[in-house]
């Protein structure tokens, strides 16, 4: 095994004869470094994907909730990414996954100002298979 070399840091190799990388963290690094930009892609917007839907489950932990929308953002919520639509009338609401949002506008109870907010739900059965781009 002379002259043999890790591919990620150029490190020296021992043992087998066939070893590419001196250990899993560089055989993991040099194969995340070298993925299609596509899949870097498509790895980033599931990655935002997964957190929309962590931040709205801790809002939502009984099917129904309604926050701030400066508490999602400040948690690194991102509006932009949703999994599917559900139309209820006229209300879109977005879902990451079995989590759903509607941006609504409340009065404050004080002032009677509006504050932009978000109408948190959990995915129900009934929402199954009711989305129809055509239709609105």
């Amino acid at each position: 095994m002379e002259n043999q070399h890790c591919k990620c840091c150029g490190a020296a190799l021992t043992g087998r004869w066939d070893k590419q990388y001196c250990d899993d963290h560089c055989r993991s690094t040099y194969h995340n470094q070298h993925k299609r930009k596509h899949e870097r892609v498509i790895a980033a917007v599931n990655r935002q994907l997964r957190k929309n839907r962590n931040i709205l489950k801790q809002f939502c932990p009984e099917g129904k909730a309604t926050v701030r929308r400066e508490r999602l953002l400040d948690l690194g919520f991102s509006f932009q990414y949703f999994s599917s639509i559900y139309r209820e009338g006229t209300v879109p609401y977005y879902f990451s996954y079995e989590y759903g949002f509607a941006p609504i506008m409340q009065p404050s109870r004080t002032d009677g100002q509006l504050t932009a907010k978000v109408l948190i739900i959990q995915y129900q059965d009934h929402m199954k298979g009711k989305f129809d781009p055509w239709k609105s």
